[in-house]
């Protein structure tokens, strides 16, 4: 990425980050908040850049010294600020932010700090880097990047801009994908299943595996329809055995369902699994719309208790009893 120009989505964000840096009324903290894959440390990237460049613009000249450090990811005032530890603690803080932003820029308009994942940040070191963004040098800029705002202290959230990135729709990822000459069915299989993030959506299209898991899930489908009670068990183990890929098997179940409700109410133009027509017409010609949509609620329920740490085998039984419902 260049510049806030080609950052894709969320155009209103984009607008209020350049209004920002036009009047110089640039905030000495952010919080860009988002699901993975939304492009949080590529914005802050973008923006650092706009920020810094030897130009003065609302967009990088790309030329500068500035411009060519960031892109080489070595700029002396913008520090990505990151651990492989499970959380982010108070030496990290001090060493990386604190201590660093007491000294002026060295060659720069601003110090810039990108902490990334700063949802791993303790309650410790969130209150130790609270000083210094209440009380910040002329120069500070902070970026908080999270998935979950509400991991931050209230004392951190009332001292932040928050932005909130959203993820991309289908069409523009797919869009995306087809760009860089991958196919048309893949492109839109790994769209729809991406969840609104394009990086996500470059790695299933590239996962063998993932499409692989296509096929059980059109056949545990199916299967479901003629299980008895002891059946819908078996199924559920092998549903459980799917282990770390438990994910992406209920995204495609549940684009299953999507298409089989599309088929059922529209016809074949809007069904995103082309290539699997021949599956959908069959199990359409089996399954009421009613139980189709209490299918599709199912499953997305057991998405949503799964993320929340529910039990998995409580929420995939759960799940198949709904779906089988008469």
């Amino acid at each position: 990425m260049n510049s806030l120009d080609d950052f894709l989505g969320s155009e209103v964000v984009i607008k209020g980050l350049k209004s920002m840096i036009a009047s110089e009324r640039v905030s000495h903290a952010y919080i860009f908040d988002g699901a993975f894959g939304t492009g949080k440390k590529t914005l802050a990237k973008a923006f650092a850049k706009s920020l810094q460049c030897e130009k003065g613009g609302v967009l990088p000249c790309g030329e500068c010294f500035s411009c060519k450090s960031l892109d080489s990811g070595d700029h002396p005032d913008v520090f990505f600020v990151d651990d492989t530890k499970a959380t982010l603690g108070v030496d990290l803080m001090r060493d990386e932010v604190i201590e660093k932003a007491k000294t002026k820029p060295y060659c720069s308009k601003y110090k810039i700090f990108i902490i990334n994942d700063a949802g791993r940040l303790t309650e410790q070191a969130q209150n130790s880097v609270l000083k210094t963004i209440e009380e910040p040098p002329a120069y500070g800029v902070f970026i908080f990047l999270a998935s979950n705002y509400n991991a931050f202290l209230p004392t951190i959230l009332s001292r932040c801009i928050l932005i909130r990135l959203k993820g991309l729709s289908s069409d523009i990822i797919e869009r995306e994908l087809l760009k860089k000459g991958i196919d048309r069915n893949i492109s839109r299989l790994s769209a729809a299943c991406s969840g609104g993030s394009l990086g996500e959506a470059l790695r299933l299209s590239a996962d063998d595996e993932f499409f692989a898991l296509r096929e059980k899930a059109a056949n545990i489908l199916g299967r479901i329809e003629k299980a008895d009670l002891m059946g819908l068990y078996d199924i559920c183990a092998e549903i459980t055995e799917t282990d770390k890929r438990l994910g992406d098997f209920l995204s495609l179940l549940y684009l299953f369902y999507r298409d089989l409700l599309i088929y059922k109410t529209t016809g074949m133009e809007r069904v995103i699994q082309k290539d699997y027509l021949g599956v959908i017409e069959d199990l359409c010609g089996r399954i009421s719309l009613k139980r189709l949509l209490r299918g599709a609620k199912a499953v997305e329920e057991a998405v949503s208790d799964i993320n929340m740490n529910v039990n998995k085998q409580l929420t995939l039984e759960l799940m198949l009893f709904k779906i089988k419902e008469k």
